[in-house]
């Protein structure tokens, strides 16, 4: 693969890890956007791909979901969380068999936009083939500028097998957590358990 736009910065180091971080795996995403955590940093953590198919699949999960979806909302996917090693997993919580740990799963915001209209968005559409499409929201109370729901998008999608199309819509307010089929705002996903 050639990367003009970096040949120059990768020609002045030899040291692999900066060349990996500016690795382009479609027009819009690189490699660093999927694997960088605070998380991992903070603890020392490699949060590198360490198999071949880890880095197809987030190569194939950029180009056949996230650029459509980027194309489609006509703005930038800013991705939180792409990439997970299962060490780094562990530690933030994550499902036992995340697709994160695959690199088939990211998630995402779209900043300067409703993101329940980004998920039925892309949800309506039968273009983009996902596997899951979970709106996710947690709830947020804050002494100033009132209580409000952290939102963004997990999706996946796998290169190899059937993808399902599956939806959901995940709300979590202190302990209590809904998790449900179908897209709907946090408030009625309560109503639905």
């Amino acid at each position: 693969m050639n990367f003009p736009r970096f040949t120059s910065f990768a020609r002045r180091s030899n040291d692999a890890d900066l060349w990996s971080g500016a690795r382009l795996l479609s027009p819009h995403f690189t490699l660093s956007e999927f694997t960088r955590s605070d998380t991992a940093r903070k603890h020392g953590i490699n949060n590198d791909p360490s198999e071949v198919h880890e880095l197809e699949n987030l190569k194939a999960l950029a180009v056949r979901v996230l650029e459509p979806a980027r194309h489609i909302i006509g703005r930038p996917l800013y991705i939180t969380s792409g990439y997970r090693s299962s060490t780094l997993n562990r530690i933030i919580g994550g499902a036992r068999h995340s697709q994160h740990m695959l690199g088939e799963a990211a998630d995402f915001v779209v900043k300067g936009v409703d993101m329940f209209e980004v998920a039925q968005t892309l949800t309506a559409l039968d273009t983009i083939p996902f596997d899951q499409l979970i709106f996710e929201n947690r709830y947020k109370k804050r002494r100033v500028n009132g209580d409000t729901w952290t939102q963004w998008i997990h999706i996946s999608h796998r290169r190899m097998g059937e993808n399902r199309g599956d939806v959901l819509t995940v709300a979590q307010k202190g302990k209590e957590r809904a998790t449900v089929r179908g897209m709907m705002l946090p408030e009625t996903a309560f109503a639905h358990v």
